[in-house]
């Protein structure tokens, strides 16, 4: 099996261990790391007075998060989900409705236009929950601009609400997550292997829990260390996927 190796700075890496990062604590979750890449995004999120509606910065209770698969819009959305109550939702439908009662909070993910979020079944959402002093976060891989609604109205009014995005980590923040994830699983990778591995993956979360998950699996059920072979193995089998 071939792979697309990226490009990594072997040099920054090694200098990780002195850069300002810092993990914020979410329960029952791992905990989320802060850099320049997500620190809007964060700062956003946890204006709880907003959510909350206590400070209204427009007229719909509203916010959205957005960036590439991977990026940890999920993730990020959990601390949000830890201080105040919110119904989390991938998809709209009537019953959806019932649900909106005074102050009550919603978390829509994959949020874009199509059948999971029919047009006039967001815009009566919106208005519903406005109307009971609620809030929604929206989690969406498109900016509020790239989505095309069928109607007028509701374009503006996403394109109106308060939006942050998350871009794909860098290096740095990569190495770093992949270091304290194996570390949380207990899993001992050294850092020449965890640099190979980097070599090989997209640039996103996604992949390095998913590799991480899959090698912890592997070396339980063969009862071994982490090897380069047992790396390939995993990283072929990924790439089949």
């Amino acid at each position: 099996m071939s792979y697309k190796l990226r490009n990594i700075n072997k040099l920054t890496i090694n200098k990780q261990m002195a850069l300002p990062l810092k993990f914020k604590s979410i329960k029952n979750r791992e905990n989320y790391l802060i850099s320049k890449c997500n620190i809007e995004a964060v700062k956003l999120i946890e204006n709880f007075e907003f959510w909350q509606n206590k400070r209204k910065i427009n007229s719909i209770p509203g916010a959205i998060i957005y960036g590439p698969k991977g990026s940890g819009k999920t993730h990020l959305s959990s601390i949000l989900k830890q201080k105040i109550d919110c119904v989390y939702l991938t998809s709209l439908s009537n019953n959806c409705l019932e649900q909106v009662t005074e102050r009550k909070n919603f978390i829509l993910d994959n949020f874009i236009p199509g059948e999971c979020f029919p047009s006039e079944l967001v815009m009566h959402f919106i208005n519903q929950v406005t109307d009971k002093n609620g809030s929604i976060l929206l989690l969406s891989r498109m900016s509020p601009f790239e989505m095309n609604w069928d109607l007028d109205d509701l374009n503006s009014r996403i394109r109106s609400l308060i939006s942050s995005e998350i871009k794909l980590p860098d290096d740095v923040l990569l190495y770093s997550f992949i270091v304290k994830y194996s570390n949380d699983k207990k899993l001992l990778i050294s850092d020449k292997k965890l640099v190979y591995i980097l070599e090989r993956l997209d640039r996103n979360f996604e992949s390095v829990i998913k590799v991480i998950d899959r090698l912890d699996t592997f070396s339980f059920e063969i009862n071994e260390k982490v090897t380069y072979k047992s790396i390939k193995i995993i990283l072929d089998n990924l790439n089949e996927d």
